[in-house]
């Protein structure tokens, strides 16, 4: 990666520039009030975005567990009630064949 600008009339006459000093110089063009401005703004930015981010994180922790938590216990219990359903039903079969 080059950082050096390309070489054009207005570098040549100046010697070589970096982008990096080109972005420096940069600020002289803008007012203070202005770059102020922006850096509050990017501030606030990031520190909503992260914000953001950690609440939604949270919320899906909260919900994924207490979903589980509520959950599960009831899957359990349906699962064993539709297997002794299905013992009795086999009970019932092998008992009314028997009897034929």
């Amino acid at each position: 990666l080059d950082l050096v600008a390309p070489s054009s009339g207005i570098n040549a006459e100046y010697g070589e520039e970096t982008y990096m000093e080109r972005i420096a110089g940069l600020k002289e063009m803008f007012p203070s009030p202005v770059r102020t401005g922006s850096s509050h703004l990017l501030g606030a930015t990031k520190s909503s975005s992260l914000w953001l981010y950690n609440f939604v994180r949270e919320a899906i922790w909260i919900t994924t567990t207490s979903a589980i938590i509520l959950a599960l216990p009831l899957a359990i219990e349906v699962t064993q009630i539709q297997a002794q359903d299905d013992l009795k039903k086999a009970r019932n079969e092998k008992l009314f064949e028997a009897k034929v």
